[in-house]
């Protein structure tokens, strides 16, 4: 009788520490979001890297923050900020008593060396090139002295690129050490990278921000977020519908479907802010003709070829995207009716361009030569690489042969330094329309550039007035059009998808994952 007493009660302790054991787990749970990606990260210092993503938005807080909409400049980490008349001078202040993750004092000074070293080393720095002196007013306030008003720079100040670094630390430790444990001033702080696997990242007990479009002024609702690595877009969906990850990002085309039909899922979707352009060589026959280039432009269907890719792209005629700042609704309008899908028109031009069907193959030609054209397509990019048999065949009907050549993008940027192609597939990524300044002009790298259109992408971009900075990218994109030297084909279309337990999460026009509100259930 003992004997089975005894059991009874281990058995009874079992129970109640399992229901225990489960209690605790949840609450755990709770306390720890989980987060699947596709691509591991280059590094955790922001100055050190090429390119960021969630795990860097975590990290870092820069200044200041675009809106969600991109019309307007927020405070972030500065709690507020102010430009003299003459926009030389930006001025910002900054939270009293700011600390790093570590607990060293974040003021003037800190910012201040923040973005010395940014100059030196970032390569993101020549955004800032306006800024030539960095003063310290005092241990909250720190100014910006600017050779000349640059509207531009605020793309980079409100990313995560210009995100504050504690350069005491990353001199003592050594940048590759400082690469992998960086400290900075954003939500969380870097616990563990697992290499190939995954990077724990704990609460930043010191954390701070002024942006309006939050309501947590404070540190945010988990003790850690774990963002796991997993190339594979199929084992990300999947661990994301067992459970086993709370959001997942770069979710495939093939899955979105599903996920929407999901009750136990939610889906988020924004546009990449950027765009993909048919760059073309205008000096060569037979594209040195402007009615080719603008045959092909009209000779398009990009409704069609959004449809084609399965909606992950959408459509773009301009060259501005709404997920860029200068965008203007009202011009991309414009451009959509002007360059709509018209194959007669496409025809009278390449007529125009001397080019006839005079064997009747179904390919034009010109005194017997027909009109093919080499199209460099990137490897590396799924929706270039989807989108390049499609406009193939959309060009074959108007009498265009398209001869499609893939390379990776690298290679494919450096045939347009060397002036070495036709046409190619192009894609421009920035928050701000300031990237056509890097793309039409001389301070490229390419060849192409005219001045009228240096000259209007100039006035835009020192434009101090948002209005009127919009007008004048709606002037720049009409001098860029008078030469037709690319071809806006769309903007990528991008899905992330968390359980249904999550809430309070949002994206940004731009693509912002914002965190401060969010909770799990």
């Amino acid at each position: 009788m003992k004997f089975k007493r005894a059991i009874a009660l281990i058995m009874i302790f079992a129970v109640v520490f399992s229901l225990s054991a489960c209690g605790s787990k949840k609450e755990s749970d709770s306390k720890t979001l989980v987060i699947a990606i596709q691509d591991e990260i280059e590094g955790t210092d922001i100055q050190q890297i090429g390119w960021d993503n969630v795990v860097h938005q975590l990290l870092y807080s820069p200044l200041v923050t675009f809106s969600d909409d991109l019309s307007t400049i927020n405070p972030c980490f500065a709690e507020s900020y102010s430009e003299s008349e003459d926009g030389k001078e930006v001025t910002f202040v900054l939270p009293e008593g700011a600390k790093f993750s570590n607990g060293d004092t974040l003021d003037a000074e800190a910012v201040k060396a923040s973005f010395e070293r940014m100059k030196e080393i970032s390569q993101y720095s020549g955004d800032i090139d306006a800024v030539t002196d960095i003063q310290v007013v005092d241990e909250r306030t720190v100014k910006f002295v600017l050779s000349e008003p640059a509207p531009y720079m605020w793309a980079s100040l409100g990313s995560s690129f210009s995100g504050i670094v504690n350069t005491a630390v990353a001199e003592e430790v050594g940048d590759d050490e400082f690469n992998r444990n960086a400290v900075s001033n954003g939500p969380f702080m870097v616990k563990e990278w697992k290499a190939g696997s995954e990077i724990v990242l704990e609460k930043n007990p010191n954390y701070v921000t002024a942006n309006p479009s939050v309501e947590n002024k404070g540190v945010m609702n988990f003790d850690q977020v774990i963002v796991r690595f997993i190339p594979d877009e199929f084992t990300r969906v999947s661990e994301l519908e067992s459970g086993n990850v709370d959001i997942a990002y770069d979710i495939p085309t093939s899955s979105v479907k599903s996920i929407t039909d999901n009750d136990d899922l939610q889906s988020y979707f924004y546009e990449q802010a950027g765009a993909t352009y048919m760059m073309t060589q205008t000096e060569d026959a037979p594209l040195n003709d402007k009615n080719v280039r603008d045959a092909i432009n009209v000779g398009i269907d990009r409704d069609a070829l959004a449809e084609a890719l399965d909606g992950q792209v959408s459509p773009l005629y301009g060259f501005i995207s709404k997920a860029q700042a200068g965008y203007s609704e009202d011009k991309e309008a414009e451009y959509a009716e002007k360059f709509a899908y018209n194959p007669d028109k496409a025809k009278e031009l390449l007529a125009a361009a001397g080019y006839t069907d005079s064997d009747g193959d179904g390919i034009v030609d010109k005194n017997g030569t027909p009109l093919t054209i080499e199209y460099c397509s990137p490897t590396d990019k799924a929706s270039n690489k989807a989108a390049a048999p499609v406009i193939q065949a959309q060009l074959k009907e108007i009498g265009i042969d398209l001869q499609i050549t893939e390379y990776e993008a690298a290679y494919i940027k450096q045939l347009q330094k060397d002036n070495n192609f036709q046409m190619m597939a192009r894609s421009y990524v920035w928050n701000d329309a300031d990237i056509l300044y890097y793309v039409f002009t001389e301070e490229s790298g390419y060849p192409w550039h005219e001045q009228t259109v240096t000259d209007a992408l100039v006035a835009a971009r020192y434009e101090t007035d948002p209005a009127q900075r919009v007008v004048k990218y709606e002037e720049a994109q009409d001098a860029i059009f008078q030469y037709t030297p690319a071809i806006s084909m769309f903007a990528d279309k991008y899905c992330i998808a968390s359980t249904s337990g999550i809430k309070g999460f949002k994206v940004t026009n731009d693509g912002r994952s914002i965190f401060n509100d969010v909770t799990k259930e």
